[in-house]
């Protein structure tokens, strides 16, 4: 059976615990994955600029799913957005007003498909925590008027942190019945919420991939370990649940890896698939 995309879940999966990954092993794997024309995706819930710094060497040649699939890049290039209407986004922050304090969320980001930005009243601990996962981010006086401020931009997601003390399955049970129809939301990990255009999965971006490149379910590998996983996890039967995910996305992918995220489960596991399959 032949390979022809992997595409790959960041952190908790490719990334190990400190967001940093084997360098010397994956370049040895990229060049494998370049000889037998297998086209590698990075499919994050962060942002491109992020992606952007981490494979900095090897952009052009590969694609980028960001943003929880709001976003799609072919190398540098834009290649399809879903933005989010600016009403429905002001109706959120309205929403997560009446529901939550100022120590109930840590952090507050709404994204276009290449900058973010956060309220200028974000702490400087918070500030360098969003920093790793957007790279391109901007205070702004007020992040709740952002909309009015800012009538043309097109924003994409808007990514809620919440503090330890709260909840992510009280979180949805509170938020669904009042969120717009055109939105979706989806557990990120790290106690954190996404929420976007309906559209705007994993699953639905890979599938656009999918298409583009004219590629059967069986030709597709991926990896993942969270919830906002289990939908790319579903598309293949050559999916694969990270060793150290947790039992409920194991149970819903065909495979599981023999490696945690802290010990190249992802790389190891393509080493293996290029040996058994080319």
């Amino acid at each position: 059976m032949s390979i022809k995309l992997i595409a790959t879940d960041m952190d908790g999966t490719f990334l190990n615990d400190d967001h940093t990954y084997n360098h010397s092993l994956f370049k040895k794997v990229f060049h494998q994955l370049e000889r037998h024309n297998i086209y590698f995706v990075a499919a994050s819930g962060s942002s491109f600029p992020r992606l952007q710094r981490e494979f900095k060497d090897y952009v052009n040649k590969m694609g980028f799913i960001s943003q929880n699939g709001s976003v799609i890049h072919l190398g540098n290039q834009l290649f399809k957005s879903f933005s989010i209407n600016q009403e429905s986004l002001a109706r959120v922050i309205h929403v997560l007003d009446r529901f939550y304090g100022p120590n109930d969320i840590n952090q507050l980001v709404i994204s276009t498909s290449e900058k973010s930005y956060v309220d200028q009243g974000m702490s400087a601990h918070d500030f360098a925590i969003v920093k790793i996962f957007y790279e391109q981010v901007e205070r702004v006086p007020d992040i709740r008027t952002i909309f009015r401020q800012r009538p043309n931009e097109n924003f994409t997601k808007l990514s809620i942190n919440f503090a330890n003390h709260i909840s992510l399955k009280k979180v949805a049970t509170t938020l669904d019945g009042y969120l717009p129809p055109s939105l979706i939301m989806e557990n990120s990990g790290f106690n954190t919420d996404l929420i976007g255009n309906a559209v705007a999965t994993k699953q639905n971006a890979l599938s656009i991939l999918q298409d583009h490149f004219n590629l059967q379910a069986n030709e597709i590998v991926t990896f993942g370990d969270n919830e906002n996983d289990l939908g790319m996890l579903a598309m293949t039967e050559q999916s694969y649940a990270m060793k150290n995910a947790q039992p409920i996305i194991k149970m819903q992918a065909a495979h599981t890896t023999q490696n945690d995220n802290n010990h190249d489960g992802v790389l190891q596991t393509i080493n293996t698939l290029i040996k058994n399959n080319h």
